[in-house]
């Protein structure tokens, strides 16, 4: 199959981390290693739940193993997936969802090996289909116009970010080097254009929809 693919492994703890490796290892399609980010192609994360924490994991190490500005493709296996997770998740990489009692080594592998453009064709699961099209929604309609998954600019990503971290208005424009009547427009024309109710309500949104 010529060389195989590098796999970073995160998982929730070590030994499910050190033993999935151990398993992996006689897969000759894939090479498996502790989180390493110098030569991974994938990263391959186990999780029994995905919280919030094992997003901001996640995005860390996407942050350090990112390639030319890419992250790496993010095959996630769990048993738990609240759904106002999934934009975020699909935001930090993520090409491939299994859900972890059901799924075996082979199925993981076929999805570490679909994750690398040219190795194989995606799953064609529903929830690899839908992936697929949000990834191709954002690349083509949204990022192009500065927006993401959920319809919100990077700069009201940035104050809601802020104000959800306890900051008022004045904190944020002083924050962002920015007055704070331009930080009251923001949060004002996303108010209105998804039709909330207040800060408190946009926030909320932010949370719900996984951008923050």
């Amino acid at each position: 199959m010529g060389t195989s693919i590098a796999v970073a492994v995160l998982a929730d703890d070590p030994i499910t981390e050190e033993g999935a490796i151990v398993r992996l290892t006689s897969y000759e399609e894939i090479a498996p290693r502790s989180l390493d980010c110098r030569a991974a192609d994938v990263l391959l994360v186990l999780a029994n739940e995905v919280t919030g924490t094992m997003l901001t994991r996640v995005e860390r190490v996407g942050r350090e193993c990112a390639r030319n500005g890419r992250r790496l493709p993010v095959v996630l296996v769990a048993n738990e997936f609240p759904e106002h997770s999934m934009l975020r998740a699909i935001g930090l990489g993520l090409v491939s969802l299994l859900p972890r009692r059901n799924s075996s080594f082979d199925a993981v592998v076929r999805a570490v090996v679909a994750a690398v453009p040219g190795r194989a064709k995606p799953g064609d699961g529903v929830q690899q289909r839908l992936i697929s099209q949000i990834h191709a929604l954002r690349d083509n309609a949204l990022v192009p116009h500065g927006l993401n998954v959920a319809g919100l600019m990077a700069r009201e990503v940035e104050v809601l970010g802020l104000l959800a971290d306890g900051l008022n208005t004045k904190e944020v424009a002083e924050k962002i080097g920015r007055s704070e009547r331009t930080v009251k427009s923001v949060i004002h024309d996303l108010v209105a254009r998804h039709n909330l109710r207040n800060r408190t309500h946009a926030v909320a949104f932010a949370l719900r929809t996984g951008v923050l």
